[in-house]
């Protein structure tokens, strides 16, 4: 992954805050449609609250 800055972090999926490049960030990657779809979260916390839920 390359490094992003403030303005082009990704959000969290669950809370919305920014993702920055720090060693909490989690990235689940999938494919939907045969397309790779990434969605990022700002800490384990995060990722265990959005797995939880789907």
């Amino acid at each position: 992954m390359t490094d992003s800055t403030a303005e082009d972090a990704p959000e969290c999926r669950q809370c919305g805050s920014s993702v920055g490049s720090t060693a909490d960030r989690r990235v689940v990657p999938t494919v939907e449609d045969g397309e790779a779809v990434y969605r990022h979260f700002c800490s384990d916390d995060c990722l265990e609250i959005w797995e939880a839920a789907n």
